[in-house]
């Protein structure tokens, strides 16, 4: 599977999540099951980094984006 897309997804739904904190969100979930989900897709994020780039790959600058 594309990583970068899987990036993508996460991070739509990580908006969508948050999203709903400007409407009455408690009808999906609650603030706390909310910030769980959050977290758990955001170290989701991190774990997929660790394993595609390693921890080194992590912190080394980035190569610039060929167009």
């Amino acid at each position: 599977m594309n990583t970068n897309f899987l990036h993508n997804i996460i991070n739509v739904l990580i908006i969508l999540i948050v999203g709903l904190h400007d409407v009455d969100w408690t009808a999906f979930f609650s603030a706390e099951t909310s910030l769980k989900i959050v977290a758990g897709l955001t170290i989701a994020k991190l774990l997929i980094n660790g394993v595609r780039d390693g921890l080194t790959g992590m912190v080394k600058p980035q190569p610039p984006v060929e167009r």
